[in-house]
């Protein structure tokens, strides 16, 4: 964690499918997350987020995420 700026989540358990998942991120949660199987067939229901930028930046993604999983539950 400390030489990197790259973070892979796992959205398996949401079952939704590739994209499902994408639509789910970019309407609900309003984020923009590479999809997991842009890098092969393993990193399906995986989103890889760049960290790399302002901590007040990625704390209002984590913040749009969590609240967009929330109302799945």
């Amino acid at each position: 964690p400390e030489g990197t700026f790259l973070v892979w989540l796992d959205f398996r358990d949401l079952g939704l499918d590739a994209k499902a998942l994408e639509k789910f991120l970019a309407q609900r949660a309003q984020i923009a997350l590479a999809p997991g199987y842009w890098f092969g067939r393993e990193g399906a229901g995986f989103a890889r987020m760049t960290i790399g930028c302002p901590r007040k930046t990625v704390q209002s993604a984590l913040d749009n995420l969590a609240a967009a999983v929330k109302v799945l539950s």
